[in-house]
């Protein structure tokens, strides 16, 4: 599944040249490999396309998310004109290492890429995506989550479609909080008077897991608090605020339930933090709504026993809601056919023939597409670790509520020095609160040097 394309990468190199060729862009003498008007063939990797015309406009997409074959093998059927090859060139890392590369050469450029949202703004900088507004693109507007469509948008211009989405909620065992006669908290204030007691009553259990070391799970968590610390709009001005009151007060709420041992620090997406789980050591998951099908594979002893509720508020009544992860199609500058590869793009994630295939048993994705989001059957639909009741309920009605960011071209720097300060967090040599005053410094050096201006 693709909904992690962070998770368990190592820096992505790709994304680093990006980022700094983005100080060039903003310096205004930056110029742009993107602007060849050929495009090489797919690469022997490439997935062959059945069915095709052999007159039909040949289009290369590189993506790595399960699933996607299958709605690749749709559109051909139901496009005869076009013929999309799809090409795994690699997951995440990967495709954006010999993005970047095919990018400065000119040489191998996709015609249609899957970019995360976190990466657009990377590849907007450098000018290397093609504006989908001549392209028609605004016609899919009224039918996406706004928050979706901010993260591929820069003023009147839109550089991708948006896809899939993440939306937090709170998932619990009902069994292990019905033993602590606990009920899914509304604010944090009771979540964390329920952490509190919950421990109490059994010092080797807890409410949940507090992973501080996944960067883009804290950033959504953040996000969700009201305290998200960036923002980008376009051209040299970025916002930076690791340390504003708010996001102060998101820190001290969870150094304060760290240094009561309310909550556990395990990393996750490993096969301790999984057992934990399953065994009652962890009650619940303050996860993005793809997270079930991360989950199923090892929940052995817990099937059936695990059910959503919104995630907590600030303010009881409010409706503050982050979102984790989600990728997004988007054509490539230098592609030798921009408006077959833009009705390809769009269409990927346009409409509900190719979203049943996305939400599907193979793709498991969640929509940011809203005839889906909204039609009864998909909300209605069951999984055997929730039993009988209805998860999507609880996540379609959290999308939309997500509040609309939008991402620095910097992402992979925030990423990589987050991931190495909260893991000082993790293992209780740091305090949050330190942690997020020392990225605040690292990446405010860091924007500085590339030739951003940054504001608080």
């Amino acid at each position: 599944m693709q909904r992690l394309a962070w998770k368990s990468r190592p820096v992505r190199a790709g994304v680093v040249a990006i980022a700094a060729a983005a100080a060039l862009a903003v310096a205004g003498c930056g110029s742009s490999a993107t602007s060849s008007s050929t495009t090489t063939s797919a690469s022997p990797q490439a997935a062959a396309a059945s069915g095709c015309k052999p007159s039909a406009t040949k289009i290369t997409f590189w993506a790595w998310a399960v699933g996607y074959n299958l709605v690749v093998n749709e559109f051909n059927k139901t496009h005869p004109n076009i013929c999309v090859v799809l090409d795994d060139v690699g997951g995440g890392n990967a495709e954006y290492v010999k993005l970047s590369e095919a990018l400065k050469s000119g040489n191998g450029i996709p015609d249609v890429a899957e970019v995360e949202y976190i990466e657009v703004p990377s590849l907007e900088i450098t000018h290397s995506l093609v504006n989908l507004v001549p392209y028609g693109i605004d016609q899919y507007k009224s039918q996406e989550v706004p928050s979706s469509w901010a993260q591929v948008s820069q003023g009147s211009a839109v550089y991708a479609m948006p896809g899939d989405i993440g939306p937090l909620g709170f998932y619990y065992d009902t069994k292990e909080l019905a033993k602590y006669h606990i009920t899914p908290p509304a604010t944090w204030a009771q979540f964390a008077a329920d952490a509190a007691k919950l421990h109490k009553a059994d010092p080797s259990a807890y409410l949940t897991n507090f992973a501080p070391a996944d960067t883009e799970w804290l950033l959504a968590m953040m996000q969700e608090y009201g305290a998200f610390p960036l923002a980008y709009s376009g051209g040299s001005k970025v916002t930076v605020d690791f340390t504003g009151p708010q996001e102060m007060a998101f820190a001290n709420y969870w150094d304060d339930l760290i240094k009561a041992h309310e909550v556990s620090t395990t990393a996750d997406f490993t096969t301790t933090f999984w057992n934990n789980l399953d065994n009652g050591t962890n009650a619940s998951w303050l996860m993005a709504a793809w997270g079930p099908g991360y989950m199923a594979p090892d929940m052995k002893k817990t099937v059936g026993d695990w059910k959503a509720a919104p995630i907590p508020q600030t303010v009881a009544g409010g409706h503050l809601e982050g979102s984790w992860g989600g990728s997004t199609t988007a054509v490539i500058k230098g592609s030798a056919h921009p408006a077959q590869a833009a009705e390809f793009a769009e269409w990927f994630f346009g409409n509900m023939t190719s979203w049943e295939i996305h939400a599907g048993p193979v793709g498991q994705a969640f929509p940011g597409y809203t005839p889906l989001l909204d039609n009864t059957s998909f909300k209605d639909s069951t999984i055997p670790l929730s039993g009988s009741t209805k998860p999507q309920v609880v996540y379609s009605a959290e999308a939309a509520n997500i509040t609309s960011v939008q991402w620095p071209p910097f992402m992979e720097e925030v990423m990589t020095e987050g991931g190495s300060e909260f893991a000082g967090v993790a293992n209780g040599s740091e305090t949050l609160v330190q942690a997020l005053q020392q990225l605040q410094n690292t990446v405010t050096n860091y924007a500085t040097q590339q030739g951003f201006t940054v504001v608080k």
